[in-house]
């Protein structure tokens, strides 16, 4: 039997990243949703190849031109972000969650309200509202496979069944394009230079994020609640060569850790075949050519935004909802040139300030405390100078 696959977000690099795995298997896999923001020609192409049942655009522009030209008959076409839970009524067994931001937790609840694996490339669903989705996945037999290359190779490697022999989790990171600068050298960095990581291949919101360090705060955050293990069990140490992804380090002194060349078609591939394994047209990692592989604590003063996120957790309730919607309209506003790169942090730490942090006891207050969170960091962005 295929199994079959739904992607919110499949026009993002992770679901093109996706769409190149199921291509090499079609005797494996069968495409049933596609889900996209705007980009309706690259959506033509997929529907054309992959032949779906039903797709989602949210723009409606985007939505009204794909609609004039899809020529695939019998394909069902939604506008808005309302239609995620349409989609999710067509029998799906893998949701590939791949949109970028706190716009794709509406997907991941769905998904997990319905019992339906999920490959979790959003990052923000667990940062916003990580116990409440775990909850939800646990309750209705929802299994969460994590896409992220730092998550899914502590799952790799993870011994659940002995979690108490577990003396920590290490994340890697790379130290994005900007390690070896000095802060005042990135006061003038501009988005171009942001967006261009020198390993890994991603979309500009999550690039810049690299470029701060948030992205590995959010990953913490995310790894506290996807393995249920505290803040003090979890280390960041800066990894520049990408080759190990994450390790864990047991009570016995051993450290396991998942290798790899950077490309996340490996971790994909994890997700979609779980628990067993699927070629890709990942290029082997060649253990005689590597010269050395080496490690670094983070600096906290110059990429303060970690330092943020690793408060935010520790304070934990809806602090880690406030910092991901502020660090979502700071990087906005450095991408589109309204603020500059040393800002972001800034921003963000206003908002942590100013917001009145809470508990969060169900999805609409997530969506209320994001919802304020942006127009706290809208009104310094309008109203004060960084």
């Amino acid at each position: 039997m295929k199994k079959k696959i739904t992607i919110f977000g499949s026009t993002g690099s992770i679901g093109l990243s996706t769409l190149d795995i199921i291509s090499q298997h079609n005797d494996k896999y069968e495409i049933v949703g596609l889900s996209i923001n705007n980009n309706y020609e690259k959506l033509l192409e997929q529907v054309s190849i992959f032949k779906p049942k039903i797709v989602s655009i949210k723009d409606t522009n985007s939505f009204e031109k794909f609609k004039n030209r899809n020529t695939l008959k019998n394909l069902k076409i939604l506008n808005g972000s309302d239609s995620f839970d349409e989609i999710l009524n067509f029998e799906t067994d893998i949701v590939v969650a791949a949109i970028t931001g706190s716009a794709g937790l509406l997907p991941v609840v769905g998904a997990a309200k319905r019992g339906i694996t999920i490959a979790l490339a959003n990052k923000e669903s667990l940062v916003c509202s990580g116990s409440l989705v775990t909850a939800l996945a646990k309750k209705n037999g929802s299994m969460i496979l994590p896409v992220d290359s730092e998550h899914n190779a502590i799952y790799q490697v993870l011994d659940i069944k002995n979690k108490q022999n577990v003396s920590k989790l290490i994340l890697t990171a790379s130290g994005g394009p900007f390690l070896n600068k000095i802060t005042e050298e990135l006061e003038h960095i501009s988005p171009e230079e942001a967006i261009k990581h020198p390993n890994w291949t991603m979309g500009k919101k999550i690039s810049v994020d690299s470029a701060t360090m948030m992205n590995k705060g959010l990953e913490l955050i995310e790894a506290h609640y996807l393995f249920d293990m505290p803040h003090d069990k979890i280390d960041i140490v800066v990894h520049p060569e990408s080759i190990i992804h994450s390790c864990v380090e047991y009570s016995d002194g051993s450290i396991l850790a998942q290798m790899g060349n950077p490309d996340m078609r490996t971790p994909i591939s994890y997700t979609l075949a779980y628990p067993n394994r699927i070629p890709t047209r990942v290029e082997k990692l060649k253990l005689s050519e590597i010269k050395k592989l080496t490690f670094y604590e983070p600096d906290l003063l110059k990429f303060p935004c970690l330092e943020l996120a690793y408060s935010s957790l520790k304070i934990k309730k809806s602090a880690p909802t406030v910092l991901n919607a502020a660090n979502e309209i700071a990087v906005d506003a450095f991408l589109n040139k309204k603020i500059s790169f040393l800002s972001i942090h800034k921003i963000v730490e206003k908002t942590l300030n100013k917001a009145s942090i809470s508990d969060i006891n169900s999805i609409k207050d997530v969506v209320e405390i994001d919802t304020e969170s942006r127009s706290i960091a809208t009104e310094f962005l309008t109203n004060y100078r960084i």
